[in-house]
């Protein structure tokens, strides 16, 4: 991205004229960190404009994680504003404002957009957008942005991103995460003919349970639809980890199309791009009932009601060693047991629960909960790690990898049930609290489908509890 800058007479730069192809001449020569150019303004006062990594702009390295390698966000190099068909509109559906607190590239082309696609009155308190634009109705130039908008329909693109799409709604973000969700496809199909295309294909990597799996299959299929294509999966007998045959007992899955072929489907080259979309992370709890099969779901309902009754339940969820071997840090730092122990205390005096229904994959949360919890706690049989069976900064434990042969194929089914069956028994429960954002979080969501009475999700930093999210 180029940002503008004060003219630099020191500066030993080429000089470009001022023109509504200005960022696309810069960008014909392949740019640099720090590249700069001088701008010839026969609107006004000459200026600079240098060029920003994308990646730079976006949350801090070490919220992501280890497993995980840069670049985090696309380069646009090449993209074509005129080129409707590929530009995702829908982005700014249900917006009134866009307030902007930075001139540059990303902010100047959104807002032609805006002007030109949209209803939306455009706020810039940078006068220097009408070198770039004619006045308009709708633009509003000013020495100072207005806090009196309505924060429901506003579009706010912050200089700085903080942490993360801000309010979890993409309404509160910086200019390069606002211009990655309207030209996404044009960073995907590269220039090609996007007429060509009618599937779209993500590798789902298998280091995320059944949960994370089933979450990302549905998000592609709803997500992509919205550009009229068909999300396939690679017909190489797996889903993430999990044997594609096996999973097909329990869920309901279209994995496959005898008309995609390698010319007529994209290819997504990387997740952690797509995690940066409305159109993709804006899904709130997308997987429901449907996904699982009608025998699956009166197996589990069985079990539910034989284990509870009538009793009214309280659901928790505490991630631990999983999140740890990950590497994961900032935002996806879970609650600990300690941590959530007198909120659960406080709804079962409140609210008269009579059983606590415990889902974690954590042996030692298992062993806190038991003493805190006594003889209200249930929770489903299965196989838990300790931290002291991780190696440090590793993604696989050393428990997994002395059982790494065959181990996914030969417990398949207890490792998908197990874990399946308890985020649907968390779903029937009365209530619901989580030690933090996870995939398990909108799975539990999405099949309780807004009957909780309550439900509670935590939001940690590094060392404390910073928020909670009643939701």
């Amino acid at each position: 991205m180029y940002r503008i800058e004060r003219f630099d007479k020191n500066a030993d730069c080429r000089t470009l004229e001022l023109s509504p192809d200005l960022f696309h001449e810069a960008l014909r020569t392949p740019p640099e960190s720090l590249a700069r150019f001088h701008v010839d303004n026969k609107n006004g006062e000459d200026f600079d404009i240098v060029y920003y990594d994308n990646n730079d702009d976006i949350e801090p390295i070490d919220t992501y994680p280890k497993y995980q390698k840069p670049p985090f966000m696309a380069r646009y190099h090449i993209y074509d504003e005129n080129d409707t068909e590929t530009l995702w509109i829908g982005f700014f559906d249900g917006v009134s404002n866009m307030v902007f607190e930075e001139l540059n590239e990303y902010t100047i082309v959104l807002t032609k957009l805006v002007l030109q696609h949209t209803g939306i009155d455009v706020w810039c308190d940078d006068k220097r957008i009408l070198y770039f634009m004619p006045r308009h109705e709708r633009l509003h130039v000013s020495g100072q942005l207005p806090t009196d908008l309505d924060r429901e329909s506003l579009l706010y693109i912050q200089k700085k991103l903080g942490s993360g799409i801000e309010d979890g709604r993409f309404r509160t973000l910086s200019s390069t995460y606002a211009f990655h969700n309207v030209f996404l496809l044009q960073w995907l199909l590269e220039g090609r003919d996007f007429s060509k295309y009618k599937f779209i294909t993500v590798d789902i990597d298998d280091w995320g349970g059944i949960g994370a799996i089933l979450s990302y299959y549905v998000r592609y299929r709803i997500g992509f639809a919205r550009f009229g294509l068909k999300f396939v999966h690679e017909d190489n007998g797996y889903l993430g980890k999990f044997r594609e045959e096996e999973l097909k007992r329990f869920f309901v899955l279209d994995l496959h199309d005898e008309e995609a072929k390698d010319d007529n489907t994209l290819v997504v080259p990387s997740f952690m791009v797509l995690s940066k979309t409305k159109f993709l992370k804006g899904i709130k709890h997308p997987v429901d009932e449907s996904i699982i099969t009608p025998e699956f779901k009166a197996e589990m309902d069985e079990y539910y009601d034989g284990v509870f009754g009538d009793r009214k339940v309280l659901g928790v969820m505490i991630r631990g060693t999983d999140y740890v071997s990950a590497g994961l840090t900032g935002d996806r730092v879970m609650a600990s047991p300690r941590q959530m122990a007198p909120l659960i205390h406080e709804w079962i005096k409140e609210y008269g629960f009579e059983r606590v229904f415990l889902a974690t994959e954590d042996e030692d949360a298992l062993e806190y909960m038991h003493h805190e919890f006594g003889h209200m706690l249930d929770a489903l049989a299965q196989e838990r790690l300790k931290l002291s069976d991780l190696r440090e900064n590793e993604v696989i434990s050393e428990y997994e990898k002395e059982h790494a042969d065959g181990m996914y194929e030969e417990k398949l089914e207890d490792t998908t049930i197990n874990y399946f069956y308890a985020l649907y028994m968390l779903s029937r429960c009365d209530s619901f609290i989580c030690s933090g954002r996870c995939n398990g979080w909108d799975i539990v969501m999405s099949l309780n489908n807004g009957r909780f009475a309550n439900c509670y999700k935590f939001a940690v930093g590094i060392d404390k509890i910073r928020s909670g999210s009643p939701l």
